[in-house]
């Protein structure tokens, strides 16, 4: 959801009697190094190994890369320190990796290929027996639907249950019902990923022209699965945006 937990083993090296957390949204960037961080919480003990940093995220900064720095003090030598930066972690609910693969007609949308989505944490969705993947080449533009709702009517207005994916420069050949698609979500530990498999019994086709980079826009209702505090899918802005995929079918 929307809260954060740090955890990590106390050092027992040096005078130390105390720990703080400390923090800063680093917004678009997951590099730590010069992060200017704030305290959060002075913690119980020198050997407190958790702490739960509840409500982190919000709607308004769902995406963001955040930083925390362990502080271990000491009340015997008032000027010692020693800071631990934790890895940055994107905070709230992103799709953050899209992969594609072939498993038909090589360099086209075809039976048996597969688009993987991953996101940083466990959503709502569920596994689908039977779902419609709908390839759209038109005036408005190119785009595969993930669980199209309104069996391919428009490109530009029909509702999908997992995503829209574009193709970037790259062109797709012709407009193409999957209606015997399904998807496969994983719910038991990272990474937690949604994997459609195209179709196994169409015989149809759509040619790609040109080396796509893939952008996906996720489906609006999709949450994290945890239901404490929340999360809304990250849907526009450079963060909520899956690492690009040159890799065609």
């Amino acid at each position: 959801g929307y809260d954060m937990t740090a955890n990590w083993t106390p050092t027992t090296t040096g005078p130390i009697g105390g720990q703080k957390i400390l923090g800063v949204d680093n917004t678009t960037s997951s590099n730590c190094t010069g992060a200017a961080y704030a305290a959060i919480a002075t913690l119980a003990s020198a050997t407190t190994a958790t702490y739960s940093d509840l409500s982190r995220a919000t709607a308004a900064t769902d995406g963001h890369w955040f930083c925390y720095e362990l502080m271990s003090t000491s009340t015997s030598a008032p000027n010692w320190t020693t800071p631990y930066s934790f890895p940055a972690v994107q905070i709230g609910i992103v799709a953050n990796a899209i992969t594609t693969a072939s498993g038909g007609s090589a360099g086209s949308v075809s039976k048996n290929d597969t688009i993987t989505i991953t996101f940083n944490q466990r959503t709502t969705l569920a596994s689908q027996a039977s779902m419609t993947v709908c390839v759209f080449r038109s005036s408005s533009g190119n785009a595969i639907l993930l669980g199209d709702t309104s069996s391919c009517a428009s490109a530009t207005t029909d509702a999908y249950t997992i995503g829209k994916l574009t193709p970037g420069s790259a062109t797709l050949g012709s407009n193409v019902s999957f209606t015997a698609s399904s998807s496969t979500v994983v719910t038991t530990a990272a990474p937690w990923t949604v994997k459609v498999t195209i179709s196994p019994t169409s015989n149809s086709t759509s040619s790609i022209t040109g080396t796509p980079t893939w952008t996906f826009t996720p489906a609006a209702a999709i949450k994290s699965n945890q239901t404490s505090h929340q999360a809304t899918i990250c849907v526009s802005g450079a963060n909520c945006q899956p690492t690009d995929s040159t890799t065609s079918f």
